[in-house]
């Protein structure tokens, strides 16, 4: 898709006097104060993709730097694997709600006067323009988070697990579809079966549609996003899902652990294909699977089950 004459504007104006962030690392160069403070209230899936760069980015350019984030509470345990020294969150914050240097104080006990540069409404996607894929965004993981997985889904030898994250939570904000239609997890789920010794376990905000079938474990809505990774990461053989912030947390996981992530898409003009990075992970192997014509709904059940299968014999 061309740029529209606002957005060459803009890049025309960042490129004459460099933007808000980039203005903002300068001047941070001289404040004796070492904080920056960024509000997020959008995207889990820019948590890894936009902003763990930018923070990155100032770690290398201002050494000794302390991050903090004010967010909403649902994002509290994603931003807990990122670098930032410090996250805050403000309950009942709506999604996309607003906030003024005034509302720190009186909702999370911050001084505004403490922090060097304060960042209330990021353009990560203005800010990446033209050096995205620069930096891999890998994410830390705490070893003590391994143990979150024994809960839900304890170890079973013999039995191999695949993950599904059949619905993205952020669909509604986009102008394509972004979600494989419903009726087709439920054809995969009922061909790949127990019988072969496959579980599913699914993961999500919400039970529905619901897939009551023998050998799926539906976790939607039933755990924290930290249990969801340990999950993943401790359990699951493959995982499969559309673009997300459940995909690209698992892909960017930086610490290595045998998976294969099968993702389905409608425009790959987003999230990790457009990152154009490499998984930190060594043992991960990626599947992308695009829709003809950029529609997610062209992907055929055949397709996916022969990409599933294929990649479980590997």
């Amino acid at each position: 898709m061309s740029p529209s004459p606002r957005q060459l504007l803009r890049r025309l104006n960042d490129g004459l006097v460099g933007t808000a962030f980039e203005r903002g690392l300068a001047r941070a160069g001289g404040d004796p104060r070492d904080g920056f403070l960024f509000f997020w209230n959008r995207g889990l899936g820019d948590v890894t993709l936009a902003l763990v760069p930018l923070f990155a980015r100032i770690r290398q350019r201002v050494p000794g730097a302390r991050i903090t984030v004010v967010t909403r509470p649902e994002l509290d345990e994603p931003f807990r694997l990122t670098d930032v020294d410090d996250v805050r969150v403000i309950a009942g914050l709506a999604r996309d709600a607003r906030i003024t240097e005034q509302d720190l104080r009186s909702a999370c006990g911050l001084d505004p006067g403490r922090f060097g540069v304060i960042f209330l409404d990021p353009d990560p996607t203005r800010w990446l323009h033209g050096i995205r894929g620069e930096i891999v965004p890998a994410l830390r993981w705490d070893p003590a988070w391994d143990a979150l997985a024994d809960k839900a889904v304890p170890e079973a030898p013999g039995r191999t697990l695949i993950g599904a994250h059949v619905s993205s939570e952020t669909m509604a904000h986009y102008s394509y579809v972004k979600d494989w239609p419903a009726q087709r997890w439920r054809a995969l789920l009922e061909r790949v079966t127990g019988s072969e010794g496959i579980r599913w376990v699914l993961f999500g905000l919400r039970p529905e549609p619901a897939f009551d079938l023998p050998h799926v474990t539906d976790l939607r809505g039933r755990t924290g996003f930290l249990e969801a990774m340990s999950i993943v990461k401790n359990r699951c053989r493959a995982l499969l899902g559309p673009d997300s912030g459940i995909l690209n947390t698992a892909y960017f996981l930086g610490v290595p652990f045998p998976i294969v992530l099968l993702s389905l898409w409608s425009d790959p003009r987003q999230g990790i294909l457009q990152q154009g990075c490499p998984s930190p992970n060594p043992q991960l192997r990626h599947v992308p699977i695009i829709g003809r014509d950029e529609d997610v709904r062209n992907i055929g059940v055949d397709e996916v089950e022969s990409a599933l299968r294929r990649a479980l014999q590997r």
